[in-house]
């Protein structure tokens, strides 16, 4: 390698770390960080089955894995700050392969793959997938440490959505997107609940995300700060 080619990596390689790097507003800790060391916990729905149904009712919202945040028919208050949908590989359940990721439909395309159903009834070989970044209302001020200047508690959580509930919630987040949130998403006040769906023989539950209003202009940019 040329000494020219080597320092042109070598800026390079800098100018993406220096792009990944995050500050951290605390004087005790030292170093370089950036995103991966930040632990995001995440939302999941509980189902009839799974680790999960051992330890909370079917049909509750759990923030990791450990704190209840509703039964299902309460619902929860949160604020969708960021979205963002991929596509995953089909494969099929208690493979030992790992799915491929793509980013756009262009990817899926150049690694052979479709996300629609063909003539003969072939399953699509990806599927569409959706993560949303959020803010999650609870009253532990161990588990919800951001509060707004009204008292109310909140935390950051990744919800990551596929299948049915991408199609019943990811949808949503994209369609008032475009519609009624176009200045933000952190303008829109949410609520989430659970519904049962049935296939067949077999009940599951569902997520039921609907957009309740609007949050204040003081709220709003409160929590979009939270995305710096």
């Amino acid at each position: 390698m040329s000494k020219t080619l080597k320092k042109e990596t070598q800026t390079s390689d800098l100018v993406v770390a220096e792009a990944n790097t995050i500050a951290i507003p605390n004087e005790d800790l030292t170093g370089d960080f950036d995103r991966s060391d930040i632990l995001i916990p995440s939302i999941r729905q509980v189902q009839k089955t799974g680790e999960l149904a051992d330890l909370f009712q079917p049909g509750s919202w759990v923030l990791n894995q450990e704190e209840l945040l509703s039964n299902g028919s309460d619902p929860v208050n949160i604020i969708v700050l960021k979205f963002r949908k991929y596509f995953i590989e089909n494969i099929e359940f208690g493979s030992d392969e790992t799915p491929r990721q793509a980013d756009t439909l262009q990817e899926v395309i150049d690694m052979g793959g479709t996300t629609v159903w063909g003539d003969d009834g072939e399953k699509p070989s990806f599927v569409a997938m959706g993560v949303a970044t959020v803010l999650v209302e609870g009253k532990n001020e161990a588990i919800f440490p951001l509060v707004f200047t009204d008292g109310t508690r909140y935390a950051i959580a990744r919800w990551t959505m596929r299948n049915t509930a991408f199609k019943r919630a990811g949808r949503k987040i994209i369609t008032e997107a475009q519609m009624g949130l176009k200045d933000g998403l952190q303008h829109g006040a949410w609520k989430l609940a659970t519904a049962k769906a049935k296939s067949g023989s077999n009940t599951y539950f569902v997520p039921v995300l609907s957009l309740e209003g609007r949050n204040s202009e003081e709220l709003a940019a409160w929590a979009d700060s939270h995305m710096g």
